[in-house]
């Protein structure tokens, strides 16, 4: 990071302060030691002086004294030269620090220094009592040559006295040179520290400036956004909002103010007992969490009834200059989303109607084929009245029961797809399969088109729902047809494959001409047994564009009206509950090849139907049937009268309840449709029947009803449930049923 000018600035000013301080007391010091110095070698030298003198005099006396003895013998004087003698030798025991201070002032010992001290030996070695020193010429020459010597001494101490003052004064004028030099230097550091300041601050002051214009712009954004804005420090302490907080939180005005805790805010954010916002020790941990916590966002109603949508985010600014308080906290942002949602919902039900008109065509496409397959070999069978037509006459009619069941089927199949339902698989062989669907598949997709189905006999068995399988072969063979329409041909047929590991479909070999494909599930099929069904037409083919959006419920590449576009999505929703895949290999011009995967059954035994046996005619239970189909209401009544029940109808709740009153409570079966006229449905009827007739055995019917679905909650659990359309083996079934739970009960 780039070091801010007020910050150089600081540093220059430090440094001349730092250089002025340290010039100064150099200054001082170095006098100081100087004068401290030469002041010590002063007062040595004036010792080695007093030392000197006092020897001299000495010197003097004694040669006073010599004199005058011997111009007159007196003893008075001889004693004076001896007492001479005598102070010498004490003063010359001080003698070494005098030679100690001129070796330190000269530098170089002196001669004359030398030739004092070879004269006091020799002076030391007289004796006081011999008068021979006094008559012998050579003492005067050494007292002579000691006093030159010590004259020597003293004028040389002088001038050296003289030169170290000199030097002193010398040394002292070039460090206030430097001195003066570090002063300068210092004054113009600090100078330019005081230019590069007021630079600074000039600067800094419209910086302040444009920070506040920016500020200011700032704030005028955060008024202007449709959302509502607060900024809270580490602390939970409110800094920043905009206007529109407080209208979209609908908070009174005044609650918001600067120092607001997020704990009163929150406080002041509640409904229906519940607070709006997170709690403040949630966000605490965030913020220790560091810039790795995301956005939390919930949407929830407002205290004004407002649909809101709010969002807590953290911020952490990197610039070291803010204070820790200053460059951390959240920020809580207000939303009404209201008008969004509306138009969501309606976004929806506009969706929904035009997948519900989409079904309608759709379903009203299917039951075309199945009613025109129905309607054709039932006619084929009224015309076949002779004896000899028979055989005719039985095979339109089994094939008008089969496209019956498939119309049966096809509803079931969409309650299954539109509830996510997961119809009951069973074992089944695809040999039996085949027998089945190869005729009727012939007859739906027409003259023109030549079906084949492969021999099944040795393929394995599938875990599947027989009539899901048999619906999605029709899909996919009418799928085939109108992409031929010029005639062509269909081929289904089945292989076995086995797998240790597991393998991506997209990745197996392929005809050359079908090179583009699709599959139902990225992920890789499971390792295992697999048995794989192929429908493979020589239509027109698909190119990328129309594979990318194959398996999307309601899309088709039909005309408007020609085609539901959810064939394809239920046999990609069959293969998905039977826990295999869908791959499609196609190209436009060389047809397409549609594989299921479904995987193996764990058992080769298939299910059979058992028939249902009546019971022996009974005429003493009497049944009430209630439908407000007078066609349903007989179909009913008449299996159950030839059951041997003796059957009393009626058209709505109303009608039943009164024809039960009537009978004394003599009824032993109710059968009730779940849609009546009327303020009585089925489950009201039957709940207030079997009040008045605890052994009453019951029976729901309803076209909503799926034999896999969940149980309706307004069902009583010893009601027995029975879709629509029914088979006579079936409704038996469930009647027999109801009726062993009415003598277990």
């Amino acid at each position: 990071m780039a070091r801010h000018p007020a910050k150089r600035a600081h540093v220059l000013a430090l440094l001349g302060a730092a250089l002025l301080i340290v010039t100064f007391g150099t200054l001082a010091m170095q006098l100081g030691n100087e004068m401290a110095r030469h002041g010590q070698m002063d007062r040595q030298s004036a010792s080695a002086d007093q030392i000197l003198r006092s020897l001299d005099r000495e010197i003097e006396q004694a040669r006073i004294c010599r004199f005058a003895w011997l111009a007159t013998y007196d003893e008075t004087q001889r004693q004076c030269f001896h007492d001479a003698l005598g102070q010498i030798n004490v003063i010359r025991g001080d003698f070494p620090s005098v030679e100690h201070v001129q070796e330190r002032l000269n530098r170089i010992r002196p001669a004359s220094l030398d030739e004092l001290k070879t004269s006091l030996d020799t002076i030391s070695k007289w004796e006081a009592s011999d008068d021979s020193t006094l008559s012998r010429p050579e003492t005067d020459t050494i007292l002579s040559r000691t006093d030159a010597a010590l004259i020597s001494l003293t004028s040389v101490d002088t001038a050296r006295r003289e030169g170290r003052l000199a030097d002193m004064l010398r040394n002292t004028s070039w460090q206030k040179r430097l001195d003066a030099i570090g002063i300068i230097i210092g004054v113009l550091i600090m100078v330019t520290a005081g230019w590069i300041l007021d630079r600074t601050s000039l600067a800094a002051a419209r910086a302040e400036g444009r920070s506040r214009n920016l500020a200011l712009q700032l704030r005028a954004v955060l008024d202007s956004l449709a959302i509502g804005v607060a900024v809270f420090g580490t602390d939970g302490q409110l800094r920043h909002w905009n206007d529109r907080l407080g209208s979209i939180l609908g908070l009174d005005e005044g609650v918001l103010r600067p120092g607001l805790s997020y704990d009163d805010l929150s406080d002041a954010l509640v409904v229906d007992g519940q607070p709006l916002l997170e709690p403040f020790t949630h966000v605490e941990h965030a913020l220790q969490r560091g810039e790795s916590a995301p956005p939390v966002m919930v949407e929830c109603k407002g205290i004004n009834g407002a649909d809101l949508e709010l969002c807590r985010t953290l911020f952490f600014a990197s610039d070291d200059v803010l204070h820790a308080e200053d460059r951390r906290g959240f920020v809580l942002t207000a939303n009404d989303i209201t008008l969004r949602l509306r138009s969501e919902r309606a976004l929806g039900e506009s969706q929904k109607l035009r997948a519900v008109g989409q079904l309608t065509a759709g379903i009203a496409h299917d039951f075309k084929n199945l009613l025109t397959v129905i309607l054709g070999n039932i006619e084929l069978a009224t015309e076949a009245s002779e004896a000899s037509d028979s055989e005719r006459r039985q095979h339109c009619l089994d094939a008008a029961a089969h496209a019956a069941r498939r119309s049966e089927t096809l509803t079931g199949q969409l309650l299954s797809f539109t509830r996510r339902d997961r119809p009951a698989p069973d074992t089944v062989a695809l040999a039996d399969i085949f027998a089945l669907t190869n005729g009727l598949l012939a007859r739906v997709i027409g003259p023109r088109i030549t079906v084949e189905c492969g021999g099944a006999k040795d393929i394995w068995h599938v875990q599947v729902n027989p009539a899901q399988l048999e619906s999605a072969l029709l899909n996919l063979a009418i799928n085939a047809r109108d992409a031929m329409p010029g005639g062509g041909r269909v081929s289904i047929c089945a292989s076995n494959a086995s797998f240790p590991t597991a393998v991506d479909l997209l990745s197996l070999p392929v005809d050359a001409n079908r090179g583009l494909r699709v599959s139902s599930e990225p992920t890789p099929l499971p390792a295992g047994a697999w048995v794989r069904v192929d429908v493979t037409d020589d239509g027109c083919g698909m190119g990328p564009e129309v594979l990318q959006q194959l398996f999307e419920p309601f899309f088709t590449t039909k005309d408007d009206g020609a085609g539901t576009g959810l064939g394809m999505a239920m046999v990609v929703d069959f293969c998905r509950q039977a826990g295999g895949r869908v791959v499609v290999g196609s190209s436009p011009g060389h047809g397409t090849c549609v594989s299921l995967w479904l995987p193996r059954a764990l058992t080769e035994t298939a299910r059979t139907t058992v028939d249902y046996t009546p019971a022996p005619a009974s005429t003493n239970l009497r049944a009430l049937v209630v439908e407000d189909d007078p066609a349903i209401r007989d179909i009913v009544a008449t299996i159950l009268g030839l059951d041997g029940y003796r059957v009393t109808e009626a058209a709505d709740g109303e009608a039943a309840f009164d024809l039960v009153v009537e009978a004394g409570n003599s009824y032993d079966l109710l059968v009730t449709d779940i849609q009546l006229p009327g303020p009585l449905d089925g489950f009201r009827l039957a709940r207030l029947l079997r009040e008045r007739l605890p052994e009453l055995g019951i029976v729901c019917m309803s076209g909503d009803f799926t034999l896999d679905g969940p149980r309706p909650a307004a069902a009583l659990p010893v009601v027995q449930l029975l879709p629509k359309p029914f088979r006579r083996e079936g409704f038996l079934k469930t009647v027999a049923a109801a009726m062993q739970e009415r003598i277990s009960a």
